[in-house]
C-alpha cells in the first residue's frame, strides 16, 4: 500500500483516494448509527463486520508504520493518520454494538445492552469492589456518621459482606429498604456508604415522580408519548455511574408505573427503559431506597409484611436484600447529634469567612437546643433550631464589631436566652 513497501508511487494511489475517502465515510456512517442509533436489522453481522474491518485496517496500520520505519514516505505517513481514528470507531463499534452483552445475558429484539463498566462518561471515581472492602473500617466510618443507628448499620453491613462473598443471585446487585421516622439518618447513611466506598452517589427524591408523565422522565416515556425520543434519567445515570450507590429517597411517593422498570433491576441488575428499550446491566450498583410508611415498628415485628400492607407490592418488597428499621432518637442520642450538627454549623461559617478562633460551648447551650426540638422530625428540626438560634445570636455579635477578627467565641445561656460573645 505504500510506496516504499509495494513499489507504488503516490501516482499510481491517486485514483484509489475517492475510493478510500467513501470508504472511510460509510464507516463512519455506520458507527454513529450503532453508536446512537437503535440497531434491529444488523444484530449480529454488524459485530462480525466491525470485527472483520478491525482487524484488516489494524493489520494495515501496522504495515503503513513499519514502512515508515523503513522508510519515509508521505502517502504512507498520510494513510497511517487516517485510519487512525478509523479504527478508533470501530473499536467503539465493537465496545457498544447490540451484541456486546454481560456474559449469560441474552438481548432481545431492537434492545441495545450496555454494561456500566463500558459506558461513554464516568461520574466520580468507579470505586471500591466490594470483595475489597475493610468492613470494620466501614463500620466504623458509618456509626461515626450515622449516630445512634447502630442495628441499622450493622444490618447493612451483613449484607454487603453478603454480597461481597458471592452468596445470592448472580448478577442481583445489593439493594435494602431503609424504614424509620424522618430525619433519624437514612439519607445520611446513603451519603456516608457512598463516600466510605469512593462510589458517586446518585439520588432521587421520588415525590418529584408521583405522577405519570414525571414517573416517564425517571424509567422512560413509552413508544409515541412526550418525550419518547430520549431515554430516561435513570438508564442514562446508571450508564454514566458503574457501581454507583443509588438512592430512591421516600420511594411510596413514588407513582405505580415506576416500580415494573425496577423490578428487574432489583431481580437481575438489568433496567431497561421504556422510551427505546435500551438496557443497561448495573450488577454491581447498590440499591437503598428509603420510606416513612412505618415511624413505630416493634421490637421483632415482620417488616417486609409491614410494609406490604401499608401499601407497597409485595414484588417489589419480597425483591430488596435487606429491610433496615432506623429508630427514633432518643433524647440522648439527639444530644450528641446538637453537639455535632452545632460544630459542624460554625466550622462551615469559619471557612467561609476566613476566621481562626477558639470555640467554647456550655452545655446546657445543647439541652436547650434539643428542647426547641420536635422529636418527631429528629435531625432534621435539629438544623431548623440551630439557624434561628445560634445563628441569629451570632449574626449579631459579630455585626456589632463591624465583621472585625476575633480569638474567641463563647456561647452560654443567659436564662431562656443564648448568648455569643466575640473576644479578642
Amino acid at each position: 500500500m505504500a510506496a516504499t513497501l509495494f513499489g507504488l508511487t503516490e501516482k499510481d494511489l491517486k485514483p484509489f483516494s475517492p475510493l478510500m475517502a467513501l470508504l472511510a465515510l460509510a464507516y463512519g456512517l455506520a458507527w454513529s448509527y450503532l453508536r446512537f442509533g437503535r440497531p434491529r436489522f444488523f444484530k449480529t453481522g454488524a459485530r462480525v463486520f466491525a470485527a472483520i474491518a478491525f482487524a484488516f485496517f489494524a493489520l494495515a496500520e501496522a504495515v503503513l508504520l513499519l514502512s515508515l520505519f523503513m522508510r519515509w514516505d508521505t502517502v504512507a505517513f498520510a494513510l497511517a493518520l487516517g485510519f487512525l481514528p478509523l479504527l478508533g470507531a470501530l473499536w467503539t463499534t465493537l465496545q457498544v454494538s447490540p451484541v456486546n452483552q454481560v456474559p449469560g445475558q441474552t438481548a432481545l429484539a431492537g434492545e441495545r445492552v450496555v454494561p456500566v463498566s463500558q459506558g461513554r462518561v464516568h461520574l466520580g471515581r468507579s470505586g471500591v469492589s466490594l470483595e475489597g472492602v475493610d468492613f470494620a473500617e466501614l463500620s466504623r466510618k458509618l456509626r461515626e456518621r450515622v449516630i445512634g443507628q447502630e442495628e441499622a448499620v450493622d444490618a447493612l453491613i451483613r449484607g454487603l459482606k453478603r454480597k461481597a462473598a458471592g452468596f445470592g443471585r448472580k448478577g442481583k446487585p445489593f439493594s435494602a429498604m431503609l424504614l424509620g421516622p424522618t430525619g433519624t439518618g437514612k439519607t445520611e447513611l446513603a451519603k456516608a456508604l457512598a463516600e466510605s466506598l469512593g462510589r458517586p452517589l446518585v439520588r432521587y427524591d421520588m415525590n418529584a415522580f408521583g405522577q405519570e408523565h414525571t414517573a416517564a422522565l425517571l424509567v422512560g416515556s413509552p413508544p409515541g408519548y412526550v418525550g419518547s425520543d430520549k431515554p430516561g434519567r435513570l438508564y442514562e445515570d446508571l450508564l454514566r455511574a458503574p457501581e454507583a450507590v443509588v438512592l430512591f429517597d421516600e420511594m411510596e411517593k413514588a407513582h405505580p408505573f415506576v416500580l415494573d422498570p425496577l423490578l428487574q433491576l432489583l431481580d437481575e441488575g438489568r433496567f431497561q427503559e421504556l422510551s427505546q428499550g435500551l438496557v443497561v446491566q448495573a450488577s454491581d450498583a447498590v440499591l437503598l431506597f428509603t420510606t416513612n410508611l412505618l415511624t413505630e415498628v416493634p421490637e421483632g415485628a415482620d417488616l417486609r409484611g409491614l410494609l406490604v400492607a401499608r401499601g407497597l407490592r409485595p414484588e417489589f418488597v419480597n425483591r430488596v436484600d435487606e429491610v433496615v428499621a432506623f429508630r427514633p432518637f432518643t433524647r440522648e442520642v439527639l444530644l450528641e447529634v446538637a453537639r455535632r450538627h452545632l460544630l459542624g454549623y460554625l466550622e462551615g461559617w469559619k471557612r467561609a469567612r476566613g476566621l481562626a478562633f477558639r470555640l467554647e460551648v456550655d452545655e446546657a447551650v445543647l439541652h436547650r437546643l434539643v428542647s426547641l426540638c420536635d422529636l418527631r422530625f429528629g435531625a432534621r428540626d435539629l438544623q431548623r433550631v440551630i439557624e434561628g438560634t445560634v445563628g441569629d445570636a451570632l449574626a449579631d455579635a459579630y455585626l456589632r464589631r463591624g465583621g472585625r477578627k476575633f480569638s474567641r467565641l463563647r456561647i452560654y445561656l443567659d436564662g431562656d436566652n443564648l448568648v455569643a460573645v466575640l473576644e479578642d
